[in-house]
């Protein structure tokens, strides 16, 4: 089975340059370490939605197609879930305590996620032997061929 690393067209060129998926440390204090998320959700993570910040409303994320509008198209990257980490194997790998585990799958539920999907690596993961899908025009994932 494949889990899904979901993000922005804006970001493929970044990420194709690299030649690698790199853990995020936004909002990451030590002794946490980042996390490369992944999740088992075969269409799209909610998570992964762009913040939208309304004036004089609360901050939501935006939907996969209000992100798809607004991001230059989405892209996803799957990767077999063995060799990810899940549930806390996960969280002990990034040393992220107790309580910010909990405050981060009570956000997920909050935005509809299934926490219980989210799976990830504290580790960069190589591009080679990933599959690569962008989303079409008409909201269906297809695989990305490079040129």
């Amino acid at each position: 089975m494949l889990a899904w690393h979901y993000t922005t067209g804006r970001k493929l060129q970044y990420i194709t340059a690299s030649g690698m998926l790199i853990p995020g440390s936004t909002g990451i204090e030590p002794p946490d370490k980042p996390i490369l998320w992944f999740s088992r959700n075969q269409h799209w993570e909610q998570t992964a939605g762009n913040a939208c910040h309304d004036a004089g409303q609360p901050v939501r994320r935006l939907t996969l197609r209000e992100t798809y509008a607004q991001s230059g198209g989405l892209v996803r990257y799957g990767c077999d879930v063995k060799r990810l980490y899940a549930g806390e194997a996960l969280r002990l790998k990034a040393q992220v305590s107790r309580e910010v585990w909990a405050a981060l799958h009570a956000a997920g539920k909050q935005q509809q996620a299934y926490p219980a999907a989210w799976c990830g690596s504290v580790d960069s993961i190589p591009l080679e032997g990933l599959i690569v899908n962008i989303m079409s025009d008409s909201f269906k994932w297809e695989q990305f061929e490079a040129g």
